[in-house]
């Protein structure tokens, strides 16, 4: 079996994995390389990269193999690697290699509980989940409204005949666009000022003054601060401005990626976009 210098290897290993604990607010564990545990048999075990973490109460730890092979790794290699997680005891085990794994290593490993994980070039399918589509350029335009004014106005003979407002008394009232409400006579909302602002036209873009009614068979202005109770409209009437912001979007749909970690049991990947010095694979 083939196989490059692997130090920088494990320094690509490592720092995958501290991207994944910081993607998952672990951010208090440090991630080490090259670091030496010792077995209940009283063997030094060599672990490419080790971190430790206190969950619940208890102590997890976690050792990663790292080997940068150029053909699949075989069940021996698992084995050995099993030994020693067995050895140093209540330790989770992580295979990481560039190429993949025999059909018995995987067997072993899932039998074992121990991941088994490649790290390779992302290919053009896992950067481009979309399919054939790499970019979208969105051009559009933003209708929008100021300098909005709301004149209401109101059936002057019921207000007369059904309230103690004479002529002259002023009507004072206090609200929100979202709180001033028109309502039918069983008091049903018909529509809050927000929801007749939002209903005006905007064309003429860019326009000034211009004039929109809203008119009322059943509809009576509600406040909820002021000095009367719902009086009967026969309009509102706004004026307002209109003002139109063009936008410009280029979006890649295209991912960027140095390296993609998948699990070869799951299927599952992470793409890692960081660069880590002379770490090529």
């Amino acid at each position: 079996m083939s196989k490059k210098d692997g130090k920088q290897f494990e320094l690509l290993v490592k720092a995958i994995y501290e991207e994944i604990l910081q993607q998952d607010n672990i951010e208090s564990v440090r991630v080490e390389h090259d670091v030496s545990l010792k077995g209940r048999s009283g063997q030094e075990h060599q672990i490419d990269v080790y971190w430790s973490l206190k969950l619940a109460g208890e102590t997890m730890q976690v050792a990663i193999e790292c080997k940068d092979y150029k053909t699949d790794v075989s069940v021996g290699r698992i084995r050995d690697f099993s030994a020693a997680l067995d050895d140093v005891g209540n330790i989770k085990g992580i295979f990481v290699t560039t190429k993949g794994y025999q059909s018995g290593a995987v067997k072993f490993a899932e039998f074992k509980g121990i991941a088994l994980k490649t790290v390779q070039k992302p290919t053009s399918s896992e950067l481009n989940p979309e399919g054939s589509i790499n970019r979208i350029v969105l051009n559009g335009n933003l209708l929008g409204i100021e300098n909005v004014q709301v004149n209401p106005r109101f059936d002057f003979e019921w207000v007369i005949t059904n309230t103690t407002i004479k002529e002259g008394d002023p009507l004072n009232f206090d609200g929100r666009n979202d709180e001033i409400k028109v309502l039918d006579s069983q008091f049903n909302l018909i529509g809050t000022i927000l929801d007749f602002e939002n209903k005006l036209p905007r064309k003429p873009e860019n326009s000034k003054g211009l004039n929109h009614k809203f008119e009322f068979e059943d509809g009576y202005f509600y406040a909820p601060y002021s000095n009367h109770k719902p009086l009967k409209l026969r309009w509102i009437e706004f004026t307002y401005d209109t003002h139109t912001v063009t936008i410009r979007s280029d979006f890649s749909l295209k991912l960027s990626a140095q390296a993609v970690l998948k699990d070869v049991i799951t299927g599952d990947i992470f793409l890692f976009n960081k660069s880590v010095k002379s770490a090529g694979i």
